[in-house]
């Protein structure tokens, strides 16, 4: 057991914090394990265009916490990690790049522009792999998938040629949304209405309706899919009011314009002959000579669309496919529902038979303190590595994970994060006095002490039950922000405010408050660490001498069970008592100007925990107070609180 220093500043774990994230990746612990069940999630693929946002930061760390309780419940675990090429709004940024350098993608010419974007791609995908692992994300690293690899571009080959041959993508020329300055056709959901009207979402320029050749993709029987998954039961969506808007896009649903006037993207696999006809070959049909191809792209979210298929080796039947299709989760923001969700909800169900995740959890969006968007557009736009620097990784996951209830909005700030600090200053002061009193956690499985005798000890192995089982249902409902409030809640008022206080005295020679604090810490560090990991793992490591190896790591301890034999309903009743009682007194104090420091005479009847009451509510216990003129008599129950005058002796 090593020492835990006076005060908890998260400036100065940052390097022990990378030490310990490298040791779990050294350790293979993001790596699925073989078991009997299984859980697999896709990290929605992350745009090449930037760094990560406040908004990515949020997601990340709900799909963290998720990942990480189904490890610890012997789960075979993937969270598989990515990145998208993000066409149009990558090829936008390049050609601002350019503009600036006073030059133009047509006179850099196209394999010169795509050369320098794949340049590009390389340097935003290692930055943003660094502010994940500075997050403690545990994706399997060894699998991250890039939208442009090999493995999602036969993919992406593969299902168009499939749809164009079932005869479900055709060409026509028809009125086009099209973009004066990407200069490229757009579908209605990459414009917005303005008070000058109509725009691009990407680069602002102005809308015009020109009338243009384009793929389309017939999505009639695509979206009949769709709505099968769901109303099957195939696919369940949180929240289910969020479910209305999933049937109205499937109702609503046009044909998809699939074609993109860019150079950056998924070519599409259209070659055309001599005579001007065209065909779209397989990824492992040979091109005949004299047939060239055609000079668009595709829209990028047909590729993002098969991103549960061409991640596991689709179209071929790899066992990554038959061991992880369909995903178990999905977790993206509501604003992605129509974008993203809803179409791999139609190509992957289409394409396999089979919705492509059991569950879909739709995350609100991400507000400031004031209720207004985050947007880099508004220019109040976050980096969460901002507020890591200042409150720690663990403050920032917790004060997110805090406000994660699937579907609602949620505003934002430092009071989030002060709060969050504070408690895991809490949690970091109850680990300082564990090893003050010499109290230790056996390495491996926490201790489960017998029986224990006195009724603060029985209620808090109750309460830890009553909150072991609020935080797993939290979980299990993807309601982050009841499992954390719960968590928060039992740490502050119970364990720290309450029992800490009262067995005190105890603590140094009782055996029975001793196990009672060293198996409660131990369950309530587990509890807390697919949340806070870092934290949790580093006091874990003092108070039970571990190291980081894979069999000591928290990941790979087991969540605890059920234990509904430490409910205690009698020792809760005279916990209640003892805290009504206290707030009396307290109260008593405060009325009358009284200081904390002043004893008054005082005597408790009724109550098994007589002497801690007198004791926190500074009484000197004296059983005569209640033949003479008592200040005041308070009633809880059974229990009585008789306190006297200052004077009173």
């Amino acid at each position: 057991m090593s020492t835990i220093d006076a005060h908890y500043t998260p400036a100065h774990h940052f390097a022990r914090d990378a030490d310990r994230y490298a040791a779990w990746e050294r350790a293979g612990l993001f790596r699925p394990r073989r078991a009997a069940e299984r859980f697999a999630m896709i990290l929605p693929p992350l745009n090449i265009t930037g760094g990560l946002h406040l908004g990515h930061a949020y997601e990340h760390a709900i799909s963290d916490a998720f990942i990480r309780h189904r490890r610890m419940l012997g789960a075979e675990t993937l969270w598989l990690p990515g990145t998208d090429h993000a066409g149009i709004a990558t090829q936008a940024l390049m050609e601002r790049q350019l503009a600036a350098e006073g030059t133009s993608r047509h006179e850099l010419g196209r394999d010169a522009f795509l050369a320098r974007t794949r340049a590009w791609r390389d340097l935003t995908g290692e930055t943003i792999a660094a502010q994940m692992r500075r997050l403690g994300m545990s994706p399997d690293w060894g699998r991250s998938t890039y939208t442009l690899d090999p493995g999602p571009a036969r993919a992406t080959h593969a299902a168009f040629s499939r749809l164009f041959r079932q005869g479900l993508i055709y060409r026509a020329e028809r009125d086009t949304l099209w973009c004066t300055g990407c200069q490229t056709g757009l579908s209605d959901i990459e414009t917005t209405e303005t008070t000058g009207g109509r725009i691009c979402t990407r680069c602002s320029s102005r809308i015009e309706i020109r009338s243009t050749p384009q793929w389309y993709l017939s999505t009639t029987t695509l979206a009949a899919h769709a709505r099968f998954a769901f109303e099957s039961g195939q696919l369940r969506i949180d929240p289910p009011e969020l479910a209305t808007g999933y049937l109205r896009w499937l109702d609503e649903m046009r044909d998809w314009c699939l074609s993109r006037q860019l150079w950056w993207g998924h070519r599409i696999p259209i070659w055309y002959g001599a005579d001007g006809k065209a065909r779209s070959f397989g990824p492992d049909e040979a091109i005949p000579a004299g047939w060239t191809q055609d000079e668009d792209t595709l829209d990028t979210w047909f590729s993002s669309g098969l991103w549960p298929l061409s991640t596991l080796g689709w179209p071929e039947a790899t066992e990554d496919l038959a061991r992880y299709y369909p995903n178990d989760l999905l977790i993206t923001g509501s604003d992605l529902l129509f974008f993203w969700a809803i179409r791999m909800t139609m190509l992957c169900t289409h394409l396999t038979g089979t919705a492509p995740f059991r569950r879909l959890y739709l995350h609100g969006m991400i507000r400031t303190e004031h209720g207004k968007k985050m947007s880099t557009s508004f220019g109040n736009a976050i980096d969460p590595l901002d507020y890591a620097d200042e409150f720690g990784t663990d403050a920032l996951r917790l004060a997110l994970c805090r406000r994660a209830r699937p579907g609602a909005d949620l505003s934002f700030g430092r009071t989030d994060l002060t709060g969050a600090l504070a408690l895991l200053k809490k949690l970091w002061n109850i680990a300082r006095l564990t090893t003050a009193y010499g109290i230790h956690l056996p390495a491996g499985t926490p201790p489960e002490p017998q029986e224990p005798a006195h009724p603060l000890d029985r209620w808090l192995a109750s309460r830890l039950e009553q909150t072991r089982a609020l935080a797993t249902a939290g979980f299990e409902d993807l309601d982050l922000a009841s499992a954390t409030d719960a968590l928060a809640r039992f740490m502050h008022d119970d364990l720290s405010d309450l029992y800490l206080e009262a067995r005190k005295p105890s603590l140094r020679h009782d055996p029975g408050s001793r196990a009672t604090l060293a198996a409660t810490l131990a369950e309530l560090l587990l509890l807390l660490h697919p949340i806070a990991p870092y934290l949790t793992e580093q006091l874990w490591e003092s108070l039970a001498g571990t190291g980081c190896s894979r069999q000591d790591a928290l990941d790979a301890h087991a969540w605890p069970a059920a234990r509904p034999a430490r409910l205690d309903p009698q020792a809760e009743t005279e916990a209640d008592q003892l805290r009504r009682l206290l707030h009396a007194a307290r109260s008593h104090r405060a009325k009358h100007g009284i200081s904390a420091g002043t004893m008054l005479p005082g005597h408790a009847d009724g109550l098994e925990c007589s002497a801690e009451l007198l004791r926190l509510a500074r009484l000197r216990p004296d059983d005569t107070i209640r033949d003479r003129h008592p200040a005041a008599i308070f009633t809880c129950g059974p229990a009585t609180l008789t306190i006297g005058t200052a004077g009173s002796r």
